[in-house]
C-alpha cells in the first residue's frame, strides 16, 4: 500500500517511467530546486554571499520549479531543457563569479559540476552540447579578465574561515547533485533497458502472432515441429480449412469473414490449450493444429471442434470446415507431415466437405 502510494507520488512529480528521459531529468530539476534554495540559505545565514547573489539563488531554485511544471505539466520539456542549462550557464556560473569571491571563490567547483552533468544529461543534444562543453572550460577567461579590471565588482570574503566554509558547503552541494544525477543516470538506463526489452518481446510476439486472430504463424509451426521432433513425442497434426470462405466473403464483406475467422481461431485456441498443443494460422482461412496426441484422438478433438463451430451463433448461419489429420512419423520431415494431412484435407473437400479425414 505505501509502495504503490510512493510510486504515484513519484508517477505525478516525474511522469511516466515509459520515458526515462524525462522522468530522471524532472528528478534532477526538482532536486536543483532544493539545492538551490539551501544554498541561499546558507549563503545568507552564514553571510559568505553578496546579498545580490543570494536573491538570485532564491530566485533561480523558483525559476527552476517553473522549468520543472512546464516540462512535465505543460508538455514542454524539449524547450525547458534548453532554457534550464542556459540558466545555469549563462547566469548561475557568471553572477556566482561575481556574487562568491571571483577567483577565490567555489565558482570553479560549479562549472566542473556543470560540465559533466552538461556532458552526462544531454548526449542527444549534439553541436549545442560541444558548445556548451567549450563554454564551461572557457568562461573563466572572461570571468577572470572582469575581476582583473573591476575589482570593485566581486565581493570578497571577510575572513578566511568564511573562504573555507564557502567552498565546502558548495562542494557538498555540487557533489550531492552530482551523486543524485549519476544514480538518476543509472535509473535512466535501468527503465531505457527495461522498454528496451518490452519492445523487443512486443516485437517478437508481432512475428510470431497473427495480427487478425491472436494465433501463432507459420515461423512457430516450424519451431515447434523442430523441438517435439527433436524430442521424440508422439504428435499429430492437423490441417484445417473453412468450408466456402470466399463465397462467404463474396456474400457478405470481408469484415464478416474476419468476424468468422476470429471465432473460429478462439475455438481452435481452446482446444490447443486445453491439450497443450499449437494452433497456428497458415493464412487466409487456412489454420494448422498441432497437438501431442496420436491421431485418433485428435482425430475426436476435431469432432468436438467442428461441434462446437456448428453451435456457435453466426450472423449468417453456422460455418463447416474439412480438415485432414496426420500422426507424425520417425522416418519424416515436416514437409512429408504437411503433405500427408494436405492430401487429407483435400480429400474431405473432395467427399463432400465438412469432413475429417485421418
Amino acid at each position: 500500500m505505501h509502495k504503490h502510494c510512493f510510486n504515484k507520488i513519484l508517477e505525478w512529480l516525474l511522469g511516466n517511467k515509459d520515458n526515462p528521459f524525462e522522468y530522471t531529468h524532472h528528478a534532477v530539476l526538482l532536486v536543483a530546486v532544493v539545492l538551490y534554495a539551501y544554498a541561499a540559505f546558507l549563503n545568507y545565514y552564514l553571510d559568505v554571499a553578496n546579498i545580490y547573489n543570494i536573491y538570485l539563488q532564491a530566485a533561480i531554485s523558483l525559476l527552476v520549479l517553473i522549468i520543472w511544471y512546464l516540462s512535465r505539466w505543460k508538455n514542454q520539456f524539449r524547450m525547458m531543457r534548453f532554457v534550464f542549462i542556459s540558466v545555469i550557464l549563462l547566469v548561475s556560473m557568471p553572477a556566482n563569479w561575481i556574487g562568491n569571491g571571483g577567483s577565490d571563490g567555489p565558482t570553479y567547483i560549479m562549472i566542473f559540476g556543470s560540465l559533466i552533468y552538461l556532458s552526462v544529461s544531454f548526449k542527444d543534444l549534439g553541436v549545442y552540447r560541444r558548445i556548451g562543453q567549450c563554454y564551461c572550460i572557457l568562461i573563466p577567461i572572461p570571468l577572470i579578465f572582469i575581476e582583473q579590471h573591476y575589482p570593485e565588482l566581486i565581493f570578497r570574503y571577510g575572513t578566511e574561515t568564511q573562504k573555507q566554509i564557502d567552498l565546502m558547503i558548495t562542494f557538498i552541494i555540487i557533489g550531492l547533485f552530482l551523486i543524485f544525477m549519476m544514480e538518476s543516470l543509472a535509473t535512466r538506463f535501468r527503465l531505457e533497458k527495461a522498454k528496451a526489452e518490452q519492445l523487443s518481446e512486443q516485437l517478437r510476439a508481432l512475428s510470431e502472432e497473427d495480427s487478425l486472430t491472436g494465433l501463432y504463424n507459420r515461423r512457430i509451426l516450424d519451431k515447434e515441429y523442430s523441438s517435439w521432433k527433436n524430442q521424440g513425442r508422439v504428435f499429430s497434426l492437423a490441417l484445417l480449412d473453412l468450408d466456402h470462405f470466399k463465397k462467404l466473403n463474396d456474400q457478405w464483406g470481408h469484415s464478416y469473414g474476419d468476424e468468422v475467422l476470429v471465432i473460429f481461431s478462439a475455438l481452435l485456441k481452446d482446444i490447443a490449450i486445453q491439450n497443450e498443443g499449437v494452433a497456428i494460422r497458415l493464412g487466409g482461412e487456412e489454420f494448422v493444429l498441432l497437438l501431442p496426441l496420436s491421431s485418433d484422438i485428435t482425430h475426436q478433438k476435431l469432432i468436438q471442434l467442428a461441434k462446437r463451430l456448428s453451435n456457435t451463433p453466426l450472423k449468417h448461419g453456422p460455418v463447416s470446415f474439412s480438415a485432414g489429420v496426420a500422426q507424425d512419423m520417425e522416418t519424416e520431415g515436416q514437409y512429408d507431415l504437411l503433405k500427408r494431412a494436405d492430401n487429407l484435407m483435400y480429400l474431405a473437400k473432395e467427399n463432400g466437405r465438412n469432413l475429417i479425414c485421418k
